[in-house]
């Protein structure tokens, strides 16, 4: 492979400012093949930083509901989005407060109504309580807490799924690779734009 001109000013300017020659990357091809290897999976030995067992695996069941496995990836427990907001909470005293009050309410709630935690419950007393709490235009003071909870729990679920492997596969997002070159937006696209451009 040889260097471009672009190439050989940017090691110049590098080694000018840095006082050392950095060396090249075997070229393009080796950024293909790491971005082609893709982002590291989560341990198997995963170890919760924050919370207890009970709360990691009521988080588990809570982003599987919000993200349910289907046939196009994994669901929210395989994208590791309790792994994220167990990481995400462990160093910040509010996400403890805001899941772990939240996921307590949950509790105290689902034992009122069915006299078992939220993880216990059979799946249609689960379903009953996440109806109740789904929706802002039917919250109750009673469950206005709930309701809260249960919408950061998806904002949260939903970032940690598109931020993950899985997520950015369902998507079909491919911006992240590494190209051995670039074409330029195809000529159709640009002759599109400019026929709908305002100028």
């Amino acid at each position: 492979m040889s260097t471009t001109r672009r190439e050989a000013l940017y090691q110049i300017a590098l080694t000018v400012t840095t006082g050392a020659a950095r060396p090249q990357l075997a070229g393009k091809e080796h950024a293909a093949h790491h971005a082609a290897a893709g982002p590291a999976k989560p341990a198997a030995d995963f170890k919760r930083r924050y919370f207890n067992e009970h709360e990691f695996k009521t988080l588990q069941a809570l982003s599987q509901w919000i993200i349910p496995r289907d046939e196009h990836s994994g669901g929210g427990i395989e994208a590791g989005t309790a792994e994220f907001i167990d990481f995400m909470a462990a160093t910040d005293e509010k996400l403890q407060a805001a899941f772990s009050g939240g996921l307590a309410w949950l509790d105290h709630h689902m034992k009122a109504l069915h006299g078992k935690s939220f993880l216990d419950g059979t799946r249609e007393q689960q379903k009953e309580m996440l109806d109740r709490i789904a929706s802002r235009s039917q919250a109750t003071p009673e469950t206005a807490p709930g309701v809260e909870f249960f919408a950061w729990m998806r904002a949260w679920t939903v970032d940690a799924f598109y931020s993950s492997k899985a997520g950015i596969e369902d998507l079909g997002y491919i911006g992240n690779t590494s190209l051995a070159e670039f074409n330029g937006c195809p000529d159709e696209v640009v002759k599109k734009l400019l026929e709908k451009s305002p100028v």
